[in-house]
């Protein structure tokens, strides 16, 4: 009866062991060495590659970082529909947190929420000397607590630039009226 007691309680015993020893480590082990030495952050992960040269994103639009859209010019020309749509999409992202003039103070702006900081006032000198191409790259790439907007077309940004860009011209039109 004790042999029997005994196999019984050694097969509960390794069973218990097998099953413990069973868990998702055998994943996070690769199966050759070699799979450690790569550059995919995880052993079983697809490796990053580049793009081959000169080809495009699948949306047909090329990518511009904040200093490679500094460069850029505006091509757009300024008509009327362009400045209804520009100041439309203003009113539609912009607004919160910059505030239906531009200088800040939008819904979002306040206690428990986005700080009122002075960058939120877009019609200062700081804001005037950037470049129409900063502000795009601005708008798609977002900086600092602006998020970024890149879901906007690059056309549509370009015409929130230049619905800024009125904003400018109107208080340089003020200013010399004073």
């Amino acid at each position: 009866m004790t042999r029997a007691r005994a196999a019984v309680s050694l097969g509960v015993l390794g069973a218990g062991l097998a099953v413990s020893a069973c868990d998702d480590q055998i994943k996070r082990v690769p199966i050759f060495k070699t799979m450690s030495w790569q550059p995919s952050v995880e052993a079983y992960e697809e490796a990053p590659r580049l793009p081959p040269e000169g080809t495009m994103p699948v949306d047909g639009q090329p990518h511009y970082d904040l200093n490679q859209a500094t460069d850029l010019a505006s091509p757009l020309a300024g008509t009327d529909e362009e400045m209804a749509r520009g100041e439309e999409l203003f009113g539609q992202f912009c607004v919160v947190c910059h505030g239906a003039d531009g200088r800040g103070g939008g819904p979002v702006v306040g206690a428990n929420r986005i700080p009122d900081i002075p960058l939120l006032n877009l019609r200062t000198e700081l804001t005037r000397s950037y470049t129409d191409g900063y502000l795009w790259g601005m708008i798609g790439n977002g900086r600092g607590l602006m998020p970024s907007y890149r879901r906007i077309l690059p056309e549509d940004r370009w015409k929130i630039v230049l619905y800024l860009r009125s904003m400018h011209a109107a208080d340089a039109r003020e200013a010399e009226a004073r």
